[in-house]
């Protein structure tokens, strides 16, 4: 077995270390129509926005999670500056829903019962 069989024993990026607290452990889509997928292969596939300051599209690479939704791929470093995933979930409403007080009679006239 040479060298470039083994796998590295140097530590994990820390945005990868799972006890690090600078990086979110869930992540949210909230936008419909978005899919998940892994970059396979040695195709050419490009990531359909651009970061800040370059003027080009950057490459999506092998292994590389990605979302799509029609023809567009965006990386997810991408998505999370877009707003397309967020760290926190979807709030439930802080307002409590407004019932009409029961007053025992129905609000419509029923024929036969109302006469």
């Amino acid at each position: 077995m040479n060298g470039n069989d083994e796998y590295s024993s140097a530590p994990p990026p820390s945005d990868l270390d799972p006890g690090s607290s600078s990086q979110p452990s869930r992540m949210y889509v909230h936008e419909s129509g978005w899919q998940i997928s892994i970059k396979r292969g040695s195709d050419r596939v490009f990531c359909h926005l651009m970061e800040p300051e370059q003027d080009y599209y950057h490459r999506l690479v092998d292994g590389e999670i990605y979302l799509h939704q029609a023809d567009d791929r965006i990386c997810l470093s991408c998505a999370v500056r877009r707003g397309i995933i967020a760290t926190e979930p979807r709030r439930l409403r802080d307002d409590a829903p407004v019932f009409l007080p029961d007053s025992g009679e129905p609000p419509i006239p029923v024929p036969g019962v109302d006469d």
